[in-house]
């Protein structure tokens, strides 16, 4: 019998509590299940002939979908705690290829059925009336994913999953010793970027088929282009998103930034601005803060949330409680070093990490997963249909980002001294710049390269190379911009892994500012507003739910914008008094300019 590894006290997520009592309980149970999936598949269309049958077709279905998720996350836990379990490993890959499978056939179900019909059965029973959207975006998918759904599953599917495998492979064995810090700024910048440029070939190899594949798989389904299929799943369209990267490059909101980071850093090393190097933005703080506990942080997180009153803070309270048994700190050396947040319509939420080290890195992100954990807590809490816990990733990430700016502004406005102030505002203002003006960078240069493919200009790394110079120089200006960044592409996990996917990060970072902006000037209204949205769930288009809750317009790109960018610039005139009160010394800690992105299991992050 497999030996389960031992945790840290007082921080386990009780599976046994909320999912099943035994592993042996959950695999006799789940041989139901999946027969129950088969069954579900072999069901016809022609069975959907009246209101009443499309009534219990789509209960089946939300039934199957808490079920099959049950089991997942149940089997994902554990095979998270240890990487040694084999067998749950092999079960979470069936049980998402069971999701997967009953959620493509419900999607085949409703086109065969077909609009017109539907939509009769819609008119005619008003206890339908919850589903309209979901059936509405069906057919809205159907029409382009059935197009190719056998040819892509059996062609461009396994060809995409080997080239992502040997990308993970060769990522990670490139970044195995990464994560010590080196002596210097320079070393340690070194250190992030000669690996990725000595193997940028390598690179080019798998991301440029990678690009190639999903050209031709978003064509045979209907779309213009990759980019207009990967938007389309998140109700964005590449116009949407090219205006956004407009106003970003004509905001001022990140140079404003990088000038005053020029000018500390030109002060304190006795060099003019045109001579320091990109590394020389990243250790200009004299602060070096102690670790802190994971308790610690726990209580700091739970602190940030005050603001938004005493309903919010609550359900981040009852997730901290090691009584709940909803949080794992997993500590031991077969713990996946990662972190994420579980949970689904029905069942109660969960948060795991696996990586923590106490530095504000990592309590940053322990509240960005926590603010998952408690969006799903209050969608299950609040939104009994499946189908609408899920939606577009942008404003999934929006509400977890929010939560990470909450605890950077609150360690910022809590900090004892001007010098350990102006650290952490300076996190801070890291975090919000690259949220907006590091997402438009990633995604102008990703619709490039694909654009370069489709014009036939993208044969080599020296390509790749030129248009991340190109691009990048419309976004950072000198000197944060150094040559070697020219093999961004090849450090952004997500062109290979998930491709397109950071667009989303764009807007979720201008939505997240946007909240912080309303809670600052509606600090009484906003918070219950902004909880009747996280408890809704995604029964409607982003933009539909953002302006029917918020008052928020996605359509008024500029305008976010400009209000993230004024956010940034008061806090930027902020920063450069706490600067100049702080006394120059030994410089310590360094924020990591040009930063990666990894996307977190479970969250799209």
């Amino acid at each position: 019998m497999l030996r389960r590894p031992r945790q840290v006290p007082g921080y386990h997520l009780d599976v046994a509590r909320y999912f099943f009592a035994t592993p042996g309980i959950e695999q006799a149970h789940r041989a139901e299940v999946l027969a129950d999936v088969h069954r579900f598949l072999e069901q016809p269309a022609s069975s959907i002939d009246t209101p009443a049958a499309l009534s219990r077709w789509l209960a089946r279905y939300d039934s199957l979908s808490k079920t099959l998720n049950r089991h997942d996350l149940y089997v994902y836990l554990r095979a998270e705690e240890d990487s040694n379990d084999r067998a749950d490993g092999t079960a979470d890959e069936v049980l998402e290829a069971a999701i997967a499978s009953v959620d493509s056939t419900a999607e085949r179900i409703l086109g065969q059925v077909g609009a017109a019909k539907l939509r009769t059965y819609l008119a005619g029973d008003a206890s339908l009336a919850p589903q309209r959207y979901f059936i509405e975006s069906m057919l809205a998918r159907a029409s382009h994913l059935s197009r190719c759904a056998a040819t892509c599953a059996q062609l461009a599917g396994p060809a995409l999953d080997n080239l992502t495998s040997s990308y993970k492979s060769l990522d990670n064995r490139l970044l195995a010793g990464d994560g010590f810090p080196s002596k210097t700024a320079a070393a340690e910048f070194a250190a992030r970027w000669d690996p990725f440029v000595a193997n940028e070939e390598r690179f080019a190899s798998l991301l440029i088929p990678i690009i190639d594949l999903r050209r031709g798989e978003a064509r045979a389904q209907g779309f213009a282009g990759a980019p207009a299929a990967a938007y389309f799943a998140d109700h964005l369209a590449p116009p949407e998103v090219d205006r956004a990267l407009v106003a970003v490059r004509q905001s001022d909101g990140y140079k404003r930034y990088t000038e005053l980071l020029a000018g500390v850093a030109s002060r304190r090393l006795h060099v003019a601005p045109s001579a320091l190097h990109a590394w020389d933005l990243d250790r200009i703080d004299t602060y070096d803060p102690a670790r802190v506990p994971f308790k610690d942080a726990l209580r700091l997180i739970l602190a940030a949330e005050k603001p938004m009153g005493a309903e919010y803070a609550s359900q981040y309270a009852r997730l901290f409680d090691p009584a709940s048994g909803r949080l794992e700190l997993c500590r031991s050396a077969t713990c996946d070093r990662t972190g994420f947040s579980v949970g689904y319509a029905g069942l109660v939420s969960g948060l795991f990490y696996g990586s923590y080290s106490g530095d504000v890195g990592s309590m940053r992100a322990v509240a960005h997963e926590a603010g998952h954990a408690v969006h799903r807590e209050f969608m299950a809490d609040h939104q009994p249909l499946a189908v609408y816990n899920d939606g577009p990733k942008f404003l999934s990430e929006s509400f977890a980002i929010f939560n990470e700016l909450l605890f950077l502004d609150h360690l910022y406005r809590t900090a004892p001294s001007p010098a350990a102030r102006a650290y952490y505002l300076n996190r801070f203002l890291a975090d919000a710049t690259f949220q907006v003006w590091g997402s438009a960078k990633e995604t102008d240069l990703e619709e490039s390269l694909y654009a370069a493919a489709a014009r036939g200009k993208l044969r080599d790394a020296a390509d790749l190379d030129a248009l991340a110079l190109q691009v990048f120089a419309r976004y950072m200006p000198e000197p944060s911009l150094d040559p070697r960044m020219r093999v961004y592409w090849a450090r952004d996990r997500l062109y290979f892994t998930d491709p397109l996917y950071d667009a989303n990060y764009l807007f979720a970072g201008l939505l997240a500012l946007e909240y912080l902006r309303r809670l600052d000037e509606e600090p009484a209204a906003f918070p219950a507003r902004y909880i009747r949205l996280l408890e809704n769930g995604f029964t409607d288009t982003p933009q539909a739910l953002e302006k029917r809750f918020l008052g928020i317009d996605l359509e008024d790109a500029a305008g976010l914008v400009r209000d993230a960018a004024g956010l940034i610039g008061r806090r930027v005139v902020i920063l450069r008094k706490l600067y100049d009160a702080s006394q120059p010394s030994t410089t310590a800690t360094h924020r990591g300019a040009g930063g990666i992105r990894a996307a977190s299991p479970r969250t799209g992050a």
